[in-house]
């Protein structure tokens, strides 16, 4: 006779068992096949039990977390069919250009056939060769509209020599196959099959994978050391890790380059150079750094607009400033507060930034809440009006960031900062809710520091009001001043060299900028300059014909505007001649010694 105790736990374990075969009786399996890696094709197999449903809608993203803007990948998607648990035909019709309906018949299973051709490395969504095959979800698994809750599996069916990596688990039953818990985990995790080497180390009592496909002689002891030290330095801010197991997948070739953030995993792509020598070797780390932060800011932490994902079409949020501003503001600061580089590199990096602020027109025109929005129809889509118009939340949302966090430490005596703002974000929003407002972060802001934000984000968030850095800088013993090209510092105004206002590629004008005599003047982007002055152009020349000419004076131009040689005579007007640099105050009291240490996590 059973005990009490025997009987509950006997009916514990009968009840885990039976919600298990639920759950698996629910679950979608995929089954990806490699038959020819060189061919780039990946073969798709979907089952989907159909619970009774006599039309199923089936879908593919038109875009992939990460990068805003619509990629279209049903374009390469070919062949969709279905067939019945018989083997039997099913009527399958497209409804839209990501979107298939199939009729069930009445059967209880389907599978769903389709393929797709794998060439798109540099976007990091699906590439297939003869040494890998690199599948990013979004791209790659149709889901069924309305089912998107249900558990996944993933069979790999590739060279038996390949190796599988993954933020997903793998099935205890099958180490060729992963699980998920839903789908916009599996969207979320993207999947390595190849020949990469794999390492491992533990940091903040989890375990970290980096997983490499590329010929690269990079020194892996030293590339653990780092990468745990970003993890420990981040961590240090969010209080927490929101996964067990990480992945740092990496992919290594002459013009790589870029990273997308994921659940529990990152895909970066970078040259052999960068994990090779010393002197590019910081580039890779801010990479890693920028990419790992999003752990927390953006896979967790989420804006309204963008949680939950619609993948049929544009998730707009004006808080692009925030997940990929917040993220560029830190990337550097991480490397210089765990040690990695010395914190003029990213002092370096922010008098850049400034740099190329302060010469961009279209810092009057388009906010930060302007830039975020229209990311989807601006950001990565250049024009040749791109500098006039627009703004990056990436790069002027780093210097908002930058205001944002030295006026929190001054107005509290460093006892509140960005890094307070952002865990308590993190805990206040967690993910699977609808996501935290521009409202909530204005609040969360004066709440903090007892003191209004409205202006602040009137003229710098919403506005085109010139972003003044002198005060914050002071504050922890810096200032920002201009270098001229001749090596002389100035603190007043630039000296100025005579410029067109256009930037070419070759001869032809690419772009011209608004506040610049070429636009005046009347040209055009798609002008072919051949002439300046009465002399050949020759390409890449220009600076050697304005040399030694000041601002004010007129210049003649022959020019191309399709076939017809043109001529103007142009006034060339000025640009400031050199780069902003921020650099330590040469009095300093011991207050803004310990500001600047507080922030920089590094002594003064």
């Amino acid at each position: 006779m059973q005990t009490p105790l025997q009987l509950l736990i006997v009916a514990a374990l009968t009840a885990g068992l039976q919600a298990q075969s639920v759950a698996e009786s629910a679950r979608i399996e995929y089954t990806v096949s490699l038959p020819a890696p060189s061919t780039q094709m990946v073969e798709v197999s979907m089952r989907i039990p159909t619970v009774g449903s006599e039309t199923l809608r089936l879908a593919l993203p038109v875009w992939r977390p990460g990068k805003y803007v619509v990629l279209d990948p049903a374009g390469t998607l070919r062949e969709v069919r279905a067939v019945d648990d018989a083997g039997q035909p099913l009527p399958v019709r497209k409804l839209a250009k990501s979107v298939w309906q199939l009729c069930t018949h009445g059967a209880s299973e389907v599978t769903v056939h389709y393929r797709i051709y794998a060439n798109s490395l540099g976007d990091r969504t699906r590439h297939v060769d003869d040494t890998h095959a690199f599948l990013s979800g979004s791209s790659v698994f149709l889901y069924v509209e309305g089912w998107r809750a249900r558990p996944l599996r993933v069979r790999i069916e590739a060279p038996e020599s390949w190796r599988i990596t993954s933020g997903l688990e793998v099935d205890p039953q099958d180490a060729r196959a992963l699980l998920a818990a839903d789908y916009d985990v599996l969207v979320d995790s993207p999947i390595e099959i190849g020949e990469h080497q794999v390492w491992e180390f533990e940091a903040c009592g989890a375990v970290h994978q980096i997983a490499i496909w590329g010929e690269v002689e990079a020194d892996i002891p030293q590339l653990k050391t780092d990468l745990a030290a970003i993890v420990e330095t981040q961590h240090a801010i969010f209080g927490s890790l929101p996964y067990q197991r990480y992945v740092f997948l990496i992919h290594v070739g002459a013009d790589a380059g870029g990273g997308t953030e994921h659940l529990n995993s990152t895909i970066m792509q970078t040259s052999r150079a960068a994990l090779e020598e010393a002197g590019r070797y910081d580039d890779f780390l801010s990479l890693a750094s920028h990419e790992f932060f999003h752990t927390w800011n953006v896979k967790q932490l989420r804006p309204a607009g963008i949680s939950p994902y619609n993948y049929l079409r544009e998730n707009y949020t004006p808080l692009l400033w925030v997940s990929e501003g917040t993220t560029t503001y830190y990337q550097r600061l991480v490397l210089a507060r765990a040690g990695l580089v010395p914190p003029s590199n990213f002092l370096s990096t922010v008098a850049s930034s400034i740099t190329s602020y302060r010469k961009r027109p279209g810092r009057l025109v388009q906010s930060l809440e302007e830039s975020s929005f229209d990311a989807w129809i601006k950001f990565n889509r250049s024009t040749p009006d791109d500098q006039n118009s627009t703004v990056s939340f990436y790069r002027k949302g780093a210097l908002v960031n930058l205001l944002l966090d030295l006026r929190l430490r001054r107005m509290s005596g460093n006892q509140i900062s960005l890094d307070t703002a952002m865990r308590q974000l993190f805990e206040r929003f967690p993910l699977g809710g609808v996501g935290f407002t521009s409202a909530d972060l204005q609040q969360l802001l004066e709440e903090l520091s007892g003191t209004s934000f409205e202006t602040f984000f009137a003229e710098y968030v919403r506005g085109v009001a010139p972003l003044d850095f002198d005060e914050e800088l002071a504050s922890v013993g810096l200032e920002l001043i201009f270098k001229a090209s001749d090596g002389s510092k100035l603190l007043g105004p630039p000296p100025l060299r005579a410029d067109l206002g256009v930037r070419l590629d070759g001869n032809r004008i690419k772009a011209l900028l608004a506040d610049g005599p070429a636009w005046d003047a009347g040209l055009m982007a798609g002008d072919e300059l051949v002439a300046v002055a009465g002399r050949r152009l020759v390409a890449g020349g220009l600076d050697e014909h304005l040399e030694g000419r000041r601002p004010g004076e007129s210049i003649r131009l022959n020019f191309f505007r399709r076939d017809q040689l043109c001529e103007l005579e142009v006034e060339l007007g000025g640009v400031p001649d050199g780069s902003w640099q921020v650099r330590r105050l040469d009095t300093v009291t011991e207050a803004q010694k310990q500001a600047y240490a507080a922030w920089m996590g590094q002594p003064w």
